[in-house]
């Protein structure tokens, strides 16, 4: 016990003397110690760092510098977006806290064996990352020039031994450290990686949707009256049926967004497609109201973003408060009462029932009041938080605005082929005909994208194509996941996406339950999945036929982790108690029983139109189980 608190002690006493510069404030604000000095063993052994005012990083792939302009981070090379503070502190804490354990002396030439040759150098090759810390006037307080990963030496004032992976510096003119730190999420050189993504757009309770298509014929407009209904087309016409899937998806559009990186503000419209943007117009009920543009060039996706409106009141917040039971509750004689106290008595419990219920008003007027001072000040403080998106040209993932980047014929109902309906009196040749297409079409697909750059493959024949490259965790096989998506199938057809989806990824189709423990959090990969990992023989819905290959553009959100995604015991499932804030849809999640689940039964989302097929198959298994049993 003796030798725990002895640890434990030691432990304290590091964390407390890794206590370094950099705290944080309000709007990205920083305030710093007057300077250190520290023992010969650290990377950097003395620095002021109330001077420091920007931090460039260089490789042989790039460079990035940011900057402290009026106490506020911006990225330089992204013409002054704000920067991500928390990855600058992190940088900074860091590496002013680096233990040199190791040094050897090299021969100049030797330092490529290393990867410690200047980047900035003619020839870069075998060339490290190069951290230069500077003051305001440009003048470098602290350079470092980090190599390769090493596999790391102990630390001699750690109790704990060995660290694991370390990295080399060069800490002087043909010396070599070693540093038991990888700093691999620190040392970025894209730009991108260090804007403030944090704080973007996120709409909630969508009202109606409003899409000016250059072509003004192409535009359409969607409504609804109340949360969780459906959305209906305004204006339609005699010959227009909308589909409900695709309009139930444009009333949760932007709900879960992210974006990547921000254009040049130099860039013309026409070098972003954002000469021919598509306008979105999005009202909500609790009063906002979003301008979107949004622009396609290439496989590139831009929009910019404005925020207006004027709060609306919620039915809460002028809700009468209930009376309670013991407000009117008569008093009780007491067993010897005089007759002449009755009458003091029973007034003096009239005053305590009075007071009673005069402060429960009060304080439910005060409830009401603080209740509504909070969204006010939330509504104000969101506006003025997306007015700072205003003017920048923001270059998002493929799914983020899909949903609503449709013309007016994309976003109703498909009609049927006629050849589809001929073939209704011999249904079976027609679906073997199909299956044989589609597993041709399919395996050429396949054949042919195998080899195209960037695309890689695994040994059950799923093939996919890092868009992003995420910086958090992988999911484990039994874990629940939280994604944006969209599905297509080879020919470009859409046939389901969604924002925020949540699921276990044993409960998904094998493509995806293989592919999304491929990628980290906040990353963007398209699968390329054949039949045999997706839907089989069968396929599914109206859309993915029979044999059909599927391509799936995921953006993993989050990991929820194993206990989130147990499966439930049985089909049968209470639903939860409807939350009146959340945005819900007719769609229905089917969830089979584990030992169906255990069998290769998976969970479905049923449309609403397709619910009465649903119910008349039930019937049909129920009734035929019934006559098994007789």
């Amino acid at each position: 016990m003796k030798n725990k608190q002895l640890l434990i002690a030691i432990v304290v006493l590091v964390v407390l003397g890794a206590t370094v510069f950099f705290t944080r404030e309000d709007s990205g604000k920083s305030s710093s110690s007057t300077g250190s000095t520290k023992s010969n063993n650290q990377v950097i052994e003395t620095l002021d760092a109330t001077k420091l005012a920007a931090i460039s990083l260089t490789d042989a792939d790039g460079s990035v510098t940011v900057n402290k302009t009026d106490d506020v981070w911006t990225v330089t090379d992204r013409d002054g977006f704000p920067a991500n503070f928390s990855d600058i502190q992190s940088l900074v804490n860091t590496v002013t806290e680096l233990k040199i354990l190791a040094k050897q002396k090299v021969g100049k030439s030797q330092l490529g064996r290393f990867e410690l040759n200047d980047p900035d150098s003619e020839d870069a090759k075998d060339s490290g990352t190069k951290l230069e810390l500077k003051d305001a006037e440009g003048k470098v307080l602290q350079s470092i020039l980090f190599g390769k990963e090493s596999q790391g030496q102990a630390d001699p004032s750690s109790p704990f031994g060995p660290s694991g992976t370390g990295r080399y510096v060069l800490v002087g003119e043909n010396t070599v450290g070693e540093i038991n730190e990888t700093l691999s999420s620190d040392l970025k050189t894209d730009p991108a990686d260090w804007l403030d993504k944090e704080d973007f757009l996120k709409v909630e309770k969508i009202k109606s949707v409003s899409i000016s298509q250059p072509n003004t014929k192409e535009s359409w407009a969607l409504t609804r009256n109340k949360e969780g209904e459906d959305m209906s087309l305004v204006d339609p016409q005699p010959d227009d049926k909308l589909d409900s899937s695709k309009g139930n998806s444009a009333g949760r559009v932007f709900g879960y967004p992210s974006f990547d990186d921000v254009a040049s503000k130099s860039a013309k419209p026409e070098d972003l497609g954002m000469d021919k943007a598509v306008t979105a117009t999005i009202d909500t009920f609790d009063g906002y109201k979003y301008v979107i543009k949004m622009a396609k060039k290439g496989e590139d996706h831009f929009m910019t973003v404005a925020a207006s409106g004027t709060r609306a009141p919620q039915e809460d917040e002028s809700k009468q408060r209930e009376p309670q039971s013991d407000e009117s509750k008569p008093r009780e004689p007491g067993k010897d009462e005089k007759p002449e106290d009755k009458e003091r008595l029973d007034k003096e419990h009239a005053g305590n029932l009075a007071k009673l219920v005069a402060d429960r008003e009060k304080a439910h007027k005060e409830s009401l009041a603080k209740l509504k001072t909070d969204r006010d000040k939330t509504f104000a403080d969101n506006l003025a938080k997306l007015d700072k998106l205003e003017g920048w040209t923001l270059k998002v993932s493929s799914y983020t605005f899909d949903a609503i980047y449709k013309t007016r014929a994309e976003m109703m109902e498909e009609e049927k082929d006629e050849e589809t309906a001929d073939t209704t009196a011999n249904p079976a040749a027609s679906e073997d005909d199909t299956a044989q297409k589609n597993k041709t079409a399919g395996e050429a697909f396949l054949a042919e994208n195998k080899s195209k750059d960037g695309v890689a493959s695994t040994d059950s024949g799923l093939q996919y194509k890092t868009i992003k490259e995420g910086d958090g965790s992988s999911p484990g096989q039994t874990d629940s996941v939280t994604v944006n998506y969209k599905g297509t199938l080879i020919d470009g057809t859409e046939f389901d996406s969604g924002q925020g989806i949540s699921f276990p990824l044993n409960g998904v189709i094998r493509g995806w339950t293989e592919g999304l423990q491929l990628m980290k959090t906040g990353g963007t990969t398209r699968f390329f999945i054949p039949s045999d990992l997706a839907y089989g023989a069968t396929g599914s819905g109206a859309k993915i036929g029979p044999n059909s290959t599927l391509i799936f553009d995921v953006d993993l959100l989050s990991i929820e982790g194993q206990a989130a995604s147990k499966t439930p015991a049985s089909a049968a499932i209470t639903p939860a108690k409807p939350d009146p804030n959340k945005v819900v849809t007719s769609d229905i999640i089917k969830v089979p029983s584990a030992e169906e689940l255990k069998k290769g039964a998976k969970i479905e989302v049923i449309k609403k139109e397709d619910l009465p097929a649903e119910i008349e198959k039930a019937k049909q298994e129920a009734e035929k189980k019934v006559e098994e049993k007789e």
